[in-house]
């Protein structure tokens, strides 16, 4: 594997395998907390039953244990909230984004053999539609759009009657190119031009119908002939590259035909600057939480938080040889912030509706960015990173409850909410249903779609949870319609899963 495709094969799978890095929690996006929530598409903001509530709507917890003077259960209580004393559960969910097209220009960069094609120059076909493609998702890469994100959390809580409190750690992380070195690169030895035009392609229109003239100029003044603008043209076309690319593309072309004069494109990869950067956000919380009925209808409730979170960032030279030993290292680079939060939430009940609308982190808490220093081929850089702010999200929700073991609901974010990934923030409407049928199994289905952002598209999911008696067990999962390729296999853009195991009384 070439060192471009071994470099951000490692990102990826770094940023994708959080989990396994130890001490690691985040809290910018909205999570799905719990496979109650993912089964239901997140949508749980105005019927959460279980200490997920401390999440979703710390209101819930006013009207646990509520019931008549006399003992029994009150009229609009249509999802028997009233019957629930205590409770302790345990629970982890995790999942990933593949943004735009990341996977697909990763996946072709894996493909090409690039020590060859650096050693040997063009010589072939097959060679001058490597340097087609290694432009193409090089500069595909360099879009700061294409990035993978990857979000773990879990938690442990526990409720008595309108008291919780529980132990939650969150976790985010993307992994993006943010510099494309376009001129030390070291391929296309010697005369890139007499290269091109000793190729022979196989099925050559002669014609010129993606390069503009423009475009076709940029190249004929770096030093390709027409005939071999016109053999990019051609193969270009071929290899599914869009208009929208060919910019990106031609200035890549141009850059390796100017300086390809007999010793190599620019300099050695030992001084190519491409960076990627691999951000993280990390957050464990210790929320306390209480919940109080006003009536029999509505309830207010809300966390204090003490809040432990950490602001990671890596810069990796992506031809470095050493690459692989900072992205092991990755999470040893952070700087750690103590600080508090405040989460508020009122739900409302009535004959078959619920209302619920939730506030977290009002305070705006904040952490402190890192600072980090990058050993360059020319001297040291040195980057200091932005601190986090959470800012405060709202987010409100309605269910349907005809009976206790039917519960249909949507959610929406009320707003727009940052990620790791900058630039990039979701808004989520979600919608979902439960059915605990028969009493011991509930079925879930779902669905949620980021209003925010195009690239992902509708997420659907699906649960079950399995109650023994006081013990229960939840799982979930949610993949996204839309796929692409990532890793050689057809992929979907986003995939989660989640499990929790229940003592309800």
């Amino acid at each position: 594997m070439h060192p471009v495709a071994k470099s951000l094969s490692a990102v990826a799978l770094l940023a994708s395998s959080a989990l396994l890095l130890p001490g690691w929690a985040g809290a910018l996006d909205t999570f799905l907390v719990g496979p109650r929530a993912m089964g239901m598409g997140g949508a749980t903001i105005a019927s959460a039953t279980d200490t997920t509530a401390q999440y979703y709507n710390p209101a819930a917890f006013g009207f646990f244990a509520c019931r008549t003077a006399s003992g029994g259960r009150i009229a609009c209580d249509n999802n028997d909230m009233g019957r629930k004393t205590w409770g302790v559960d345990l629970n982890a969910s995790g999942g990933y984004r593949l943004h735009n097209e990341f996977g697909v220009f990763l996946d072709d960069l894996v493909d090409i053999d690039y020590e060859d094609l650096s050693r040997r120059g063009v010589r072939s076909e097959s060679d001058l539609r490597e340097l087609i493609d290694l432009v193409k998702n090089l500069d595909g890469l360099d879009d700061p759009g294409n990035a993978i994100t990857a979000d773990v959390n879990a938690g442990l809580g526990i409720r008595v009657k309108n008291f919780g409190v529980g132990v939650r750690g969150f976790f985010q992380a993307t992994g993006q190119v943010v510099e494309l070195d376009r001129e030390n690169l070291g391929i296309a030895a010697g005369d890139l031009d007499a290269q091109i035009a000793a190729v022979a392609v196989a099925g050559n229109d002669g014609a010129v119908l993606l390069l503009t003239p423009d475009q076709q100029e940029q190249l004929r003044a770096a030093g390709l002939s027409q005939g071999s603008i016109q053999k990019i043209d051609f193969l270009a076309r071929e290899q599914g590259v869009s208009p929208a690319q060919v910019e990106g593309i031609t200035d890549l072309l141009a850059t390796v035909t100017a300086q390809s004069g007999g010793v190599g494109l620019g300099g050695t990869l030992d001084d190519n600057t491409t960076t990627v950067v691999l951000r993280g956000f990390a957050v464990a919380e210790i929320p306390v939480t209480y919940g109080y009925a006003l009536n029999d209808h509505w309830s207010v409730g809300g966390n204090l938080k003490l809040m432990r979170g950490r602001v990671y960032a890596t810069e990796i030279l992506v031809f470095d040889a050493d690459s692989e030993d900072v992205l092991r290292d990755a999470d040893k680079h952070y700087r750690e912030t103590t600080t508090f939060g405040i989460d508020l939430g009122v739900m409302g009940r009535y004959r078959m509706v619920n209302f619920g609308v939730v506030g977290r982190n009002l305070n705006t808490p904040k952490f402190d960015g890192p600072t980090r220093t990058t050993e360059l081929p020319g001297g040291p850089r040195t980057t200091r990173f932005p601190d986090v702010k959470i800012k405060p999200q709202f987010a409100a929700g309605v269910a349907f409850i005809p009976f206790e073991t039917l519960t249909l609901e949507v959610d929406c974010d009320l707003t727009a909410n940052e990620t790791t990934l900058p630039g990039y923030k979701t808004r989520n409407l979600s919608a979902g249903l439960e059915w605990d049928a028969f009493r011991f199994l509930a079925l879930r289905a779902g669905a949620r779609k980021n209003l925010a952002e195009s690239d992902i598209g509708v997420v659907y999911t699906a649960g079950l949870g399995l109650n023994l008696w006081a013990a229960r067990l939840d799982v979930a999962g949610a993949f996204a319609a839309k796929r692409e390729e990532f890793d050689g296999k057809n992929t979907p853009t986003e995939a989660r899963l989640a499990a929790q195991f229940s003592v309800d009384f």
